[in-house]
């Protein structure tokens, strides 16, 4: 569709050639691309996206565009406009509306009518939506399996704001949530879980449009992008339509969501931007992208009426989506703490809520649900206040000037301490210039692309830095929000669970293994390479495999467990168990590697000691204990350093395994039982942005394995022995 509209664009304006770049991640590459000074003149971006890239003056205000070419917004949808707007419904337009979507309540006609229960329609409020929902929900069978689900839990923001509760007080910017409206309507919505819909451990790996699709949901409330998704998958397989969401105890509410595109403030080509922008939002250039997909409504008015962009069955209530843009809106205003505040707080305490978590109650919920979205929006205005102080232009570039020159000029000083030092080795031996010569090109670049990113990386470490803007020195600041960072402590706890687990366990089953492959048993080579296999294979590939063999409903794992008679847990899906199911994948993909090396040392022991031990009437035992391990101790020691380093690095598994599983969005899930050191790293200083904080937790994390590893060098002298011969 965009290379129709790109071609047609093309045609219409000769002078102008477009490239199109499709990422799921554009406004995150996006900011990195502003950063480093050669943003896409053209972005497609959604309000939450926005503020933060306004704050750094990196998009365009299209108002003197606008009224330049006399564009009338009329003819688009006010809604739809100002939420582009930023600050939202007065401050400038940032981005030129394309389409937007609003929820509506999914339901299935087929089971609606077996059950013999009419159709939702505009008359029903929430609590005939859960009361249907429960007479909709199937018994268990024999084996704890139910036919049909009634419904999913709400998005809680959605109840709230159709109750007029206390959600956010714009006088004094700060969240409100903890009361008793909020407290209530928290407890209604997690009672659906178990009873009215599926538990946690039913929906793993199943999102709504799957249970839906596959005639296991009654009904759900779903977003109009999800329409030709649903579409493709029933494929006529049952009746399916769609009606108003129920309605609050005070009104009826729905989350408006928007989209358009933008244009770089630094674009060299703004003119020309403005020009595929204005074209793409059109009437002639919306139908390319509108006919036959209706993921989204058009934002304006007649193409969203028109049959032939979006006002066309399935499902025969299409209208609904249209309508419901007049009771649509936000509930908490768009600003430069939105997106962290909702993957790093909302999302992960509500689906502690979702997953039953043990000691979690709605009012424990609501009160650090506030208490930590205050704790980031406090932050935010603290690095908006220091920003403002160096607002002037001057000053900035004088700052970036002296971050850059400080930097660089401590490149120099390495580089120089480095060629002195070679140059008093040399001073005697003046043929070892010759090697050093032939190796300046390695000293050069380790010390310009390795020692000068880890000095670098140290001196952000006590700097508020965003990519944006100058570093700005603060000294410890970012170790002491860090101290008071509940996701950062919950982190550094499961890090430490997961390292106290992993490492004996992968020490004690290679040992054994290598023990076992190395007593020339007939097809030893064999089970060598089998066992060595998941080392070659991609962490990536093994992590997806591990989620199905952990899915609990058609998991391999759980079923072996039924079959033997035992119940089995919710793994992915059960925060008890979340942690541990990491583990077991760990554990298993490891041993191969540290099997070798293992198998190496034990080939390693002189035959004649085991002779000795024979003669002396050893058991095995014996052997094992007072031969093999002595001689082995170099390599369980080397083994037991790799594993604790490797255990505290931990990334890819845990980001793979817990990313959208059905019940969180955030990797890390289910509430934050698997989120890790690293990846909590990789959310801060990639995600939100916090330059400075990553870089003070890369050095903590640096100092702790640095500590680990020094104690167990110390420790080495009175269990490690080597072999003086």
């Amino acid at each position: 569709m965009i290379k129709e509209l790109v071609k047609e664009f093309e045609k219409r304006n000769p002078d102008i050639k477009v490239k199109v770049e499709g990422n799921s991640n554009a406004d995150r590459i996006y900011k990195n691309d502003a950063a480093a000074g050669i943003p896409p003149d053209v972005v497609y971006l959604m309000p939450d996206a926005m503020p933060g890239l306004i704050d750094n003056d990196v998009l365009e205000p299209l108002d003197s565009y606008i009224e330049r070419d006399k564009i009338d917004l009329s003819i688009y949808y006010k809604q739809v406009v100002d939420n582009l707007r930023y600050p939202n419904d007065t401050g400038k337009l940032y981005a030129f509306p394309i389409h937007f979507s609003t929820d509506a309540l999914f339901y299935n006609e087929e089971i609606f009518d077996e059950a013999g229960i009419p159709y939702p329609d505009e008359t029903w409020d929430w609590n005939k939506y859960r009361e249907i929902a429960g007479k909709l929900t199937s018994p268990r069978d024999k084996n704890g399996h139910r036919k049909y689900f009634g419904c999913l839990q709400v998005e809680t923001q959605l109840l709230l704001a159709g109750s007029d509760a206390p959600i956010f007080d714009r006088n004094t910017n700060r969240f409100i949530v903890n009361n008793t409206t909020a407290v209530e309507i928290m407890r209604w919505n997690s009672e659906i879980n178990g009873t009215a819909g599926p538990d946690i451990s039913e929906r793993a790996d199943s999102d709504d449009m799957t249970l839906f699709s596959n005639k296991r949901l009654a009904m759900f409330i779903g977003r109009t992008w999800q329409l030709p998704e649903i579409d493709r998958r029933v494929l006529g397989k049952f009746r399916w339509n769609v009606t108003h969401v129920p309605k609050g105890s005070v009104k009826r509410f729905t989350m408006l969501g928007v989209g358009g595109n933008a244009i770089s403030h630094m674009s060299k080509n703004k003119e020309a931007a403005w020009r595929f922008a204005k074209f793409y939002s059109s009437k002639d250039g919306l139908p390319f992208i509108s006919k036959g997909r209706k993921n989204c409504v058009p934002a304006i008015k007649e193409l969203a009426n028109s049959p032939d962009c979006f006002l066309s069955p399935p499902p025969e209530n299409v209208k609904v989506f249209i309508d419901a843009v007049e009771y649509a809106g936000v509930v908490v205003p768009i600003a430069n703490w939105s997106l962290e505040v909702s993957s790093n707080v909302w999302l992960p305490y509500q689906n502690s809520m979702k997953s039953q978590l043990d000691g979690w109650t709605p009012e424990m919920c609501m009160k650090m649900l506030e208490e930590d979205s205050n704790a980031i929006i406090a932050k935010r205005e603290l690095i908006d206040s220091r920003k403002k102080a160096n607002a002037e232009e001057a000053a900035e570039k004088a700052q970036t000037g002296a971050s850059t020159g400080f930097i660089f000029t401590g490149l120099i000083m390495l580089m120089a301490v480095v060629f002195i030092g070679i140059a008093c080795l040399c001073r005697k031996d003046k043929r070892k210039w010759e090697g050093f010569a032939f190796i300046s090109p390695w000293i050069i670049g380790f010390c310009l692309f390795t020692l000068g990113p880890i000095f670098a990386s140290l001196y952000l470490s006590f700097c508020e830095y965003d990519i944006f803007s100058a570093p700005r020195w603060i000294g410890f600041e970012n170790f002491q929000t860090l101290s008071q960072d509940r996701l950062y402590l919950i982190s550094l706890k499961n890090t430490i669970y997961f390292t106290i687990l992993v490492v004996p366990l992968s020490i004690i089953f290679s040992l054994a293994l290598a023990v076992l492959i190395n007593t020339k048993l007939p097809g030893a080579y064999t089970f060598r390479a089998i066992f060595y296999l998941p080392a070659l294979t991609s962490g990536v590939a093994i992590a997806l495999l591990w989620r199905w063999i952990f899915n609990p409903k058609l998991g391999l794992l759980n079923t072996i467990l039924n079959a033997i008679g035992l119940q089995g847990c919710g793994w992915l899906t059960d925060p008890n168990w979340a942690m541990e199911a990491i583990v077991i994948m760990s554990v298993w993909g490891g041993l191969g590697g540290m099997m070798l090396i293992f198998l190496a040392g034990l080939q390693g022991i002189p035959s004649h000691l085991y002779e000795a031990a024979d003669i002396d009437g050893a058991t095995p035992w014996q052997k094992f204990w007072h031969v093999t391990r002595p001689m082995l101790s170099p390599t369980i020691f080397f083994n037991l350093i790799m594993s604790i380093i490797s255990s505290f690095q931990v990334f890819a598994t845990v980001f793979v395994m817990t990313s959208v599983n059905g019940i969180d969005r955030e990797p890390g899930g289910p509430a934050s039982s698997t989120l890790v050191y690293v990846l909590y790293l990789y959310q801060t200083g990639f995600k939100n942005l916090y330059m400075g904080e990553a870089c003070a937790m890369a050095w903590i994390l640096f100092l702790i394995i640095l500590a680990l590893t020094g104690v167990n060098a110390w420790f080495s002298k009175h269990w490690v022995h080597y072999d003086q011969s």
